[in-house]
């Protein structure tokens, strides 16, 4: 098996790593719209540095390829791949539009291959060993969840949409991970740290289900949690007969060259998506955990909450 990935930037850096550890061999090299950085990136991580796309594409030692570039040329490149037959892990936002989800769907189902949402916070080892309890039915009837991260990210990064797109992207998908669709959201967003008045820095969604649950989104790129531990990013689910935690922030090392770069439960979670896209759904053809279905709904749910931001209202969710 040889993987290639397309869009060299920061977070190709932390998935070939894990193919690094997954198999030395793994990584056949990889593209970038920059023909510097991609030398530079094969340079210290190994592989070729393709010329083009077509060029990584037309490679038959090449199996499956990540796309790790900006999200409004996910659609694009995965569509290239999926059609010269290899299959494709896609980072997260998935694509700018949620029917663009299902016409991605359409079309790995149409040439037989996977394609996989890089929906990494749910593979790590914790939540897949909080879903399994919640599965055999050790909590009870669930009643509420909650998604909390705090995290100061550089204020020039500042722009409109940012921390719903590039944060709550994760919250949702693992809301759906844990509990399913939720019926109706209601969302409230300020901003207290992005120069740009119009940038929302920090945002809550309250998730409702018809069964009386409750799911708590909170996401803040505005400052640092430090006064437990620190936990800037967990997780928790009650349940009428038990609940779980699960706290990120639990073993550190180094100097973060980005927030949360030196976590290494985040770190783990690329390996752990890596081995389960290699292992699980080509190796045993098996369905990944978060599917481009569940990346649909997650598009959904967030578009509803831009709806809530703006007319300031509970929204019902149409999944259709």
């Amino acid at each position: 098996m040889k993987m290639g990935i397309i869009g060299l930037g920061r977070v190709a850096e932390l998935h070939v790593q894990a193919m690094k550890q997954i198999d030395p061999e793994l990584f056949a090299g990889g593209w970038n719209r920059s023909s510097s950085r991609g030398e530079e990136f094969c340079s210290q991580f190994g592989g070729m540095a393709y010329a083009s796309v077509a060029d990584l594409l037309e490679d038959t030692h090449v199996d499956a390829v990540l796309v790790t570039t900006s999200t409004a040329s996910h659609l694009e490149y995965a569509k290239q791949a999926l059609e010269a037959g290899k299959h494709v892990l896609l980072e997260k936002p998935i694509c700018e539009k949620a029917s663009q989800i299902r016409e991605l769907a359409a079309i790995a189902d149409a040439n037989s291959r996977v394609c996989m949402p890089s929906h990494n916070y749910i593979y790590a080892e914790t939540m897949r060993r909080l879903h399994g309890h919640i599965e055999s039915g050790r909590l009870g009837k669930i009643v509420n969840f909650w998604a909390i991260y705090n995290k100061r990210h550089d204020a020039s990064i500042g722009a409109p949409d940012l921390t719903m797109r590039e944060l709550m992207i994760h919250h949702a998908y693992c809301m759906l991970y844990f509990l399913g669709r939720p019926a109706h959201v209601y969302a409230t967003g300020t901003n207290v740290h992005f120069p740009d008045p119009a940038a929302h820095d920090q945002l809550m969604i309250t998730a409702e289900y018809s069964d009386g649950k409750i799911a708590n989104l909170w996401g803040s790129f505005s400052a640092d949690d430090r006064s437990r531990e620190p936990w800037s990013c967990y997780f928790k689910i009650i349940g009428m007969e038990g609940s779980g935690v699960i706290p990120w922030d639990v073993t550190k090392f180094g100097e973060p060259a980005l927030p949360f770069w030196d976590d290494a439960t985040y770190w783990d979670s690329f390996l752990h998506v890596q081995r389960y896209f290699l292992n699980e759904c080509l190796g045993k053809r098996r369905q990944p955990l978060s599917t481009l279905a569940d990346a649909y709904d997650a598009a959904v749910v967030l578009d509803a909450a831009r709806q809530s931001l703006v007319e300031k209202r509970r929204i019902e969710i149409n999944y259709q």
